[in-house]
């Protein structure tokens, strides 16, 4: 049930940015569609409670200011589903892209720098101190929360890359508890 809420909220966002009929602003708004897996609430950076994986699908927008010294920042609206019934999230926010090398391997390659800024829904416990469910779970504090990341990543061609993701997500201290969250993962993206 939970799986699928989180499903029918994710497709209704996505819908959302689809231009539809005479209403588009420009053509052709969607650039990019990631598919990945993470590892849920990673004990490498951060103490680890959650169990299981996430499986991630995201949207790009293409750059809303073309700017390269804001890494032509995107629009980015995606999710990430818990395979073990523990926090699933829905986020939204901004995508700047750095690059740092061009066609070291092939024509059109390179490698890149992202950083992620915005905002995150989950569906996860709030306060579970002094409870029983305190040693798997995290005491959010909210159900909406800052979400950061960055990535190290690799374009294949004009068509492919894929992406090494770290991301955080906490209430910034703006109230306890304030147990953050990291995940660390691996997504493919594929240009439309």
């Amino acid at each position: 049930m939970r799986i699928r809420y989180i499903g029918a909220a994710f497709a209704t966002s996505i819908l959302a940015m689809l231009p539809l009929g005479g209403a588009r602003a420009q053509p052709g708004f969607l650039n990019e569609v990631r598919l990945g897996g993470y590892q849920h609430d990673t004990g490498l950076i951060g103490t680890n409670k959650e169990a299981g994986a996430d499986f991630s699908l995201e949207v790009l927008s293409r750059p809303i200011i073309p700017l390269k010294l804001l890494g032509a920042p995107r629009l980015v609206v995606g999710g990430l589903a818990n395979t073990s019934g523990q926090s699933n999230q829905l986020y939204a926010g901004f995508v700047g892209r750095f690059d740092l090398a061009h066609s070291l391997f092939a024509n059109g390659d390179g490698f890149f720098l992202e950083g992620t800024l915005g905002g995150d829904w989950n569906d996860g416990k709030k306060d579970v101190r002094g409870t029983a469910l305190a040693a798997n779970w995290k005491s959010h504090g909210s159900a909406l929360m800052f979400r950061i990341g960055f990535g190290l990543g690799y374009q294949f061609n004009s068509t492919w890359s894929a992406v090494a993701s770290f991301n955080h997500i906490s209430n910034a201290g703006l109230g306890p508890p304030n147990e953050g969250m990291n995940d660390l993962g691996l997504i493919i993206g594929m240009k439309l």
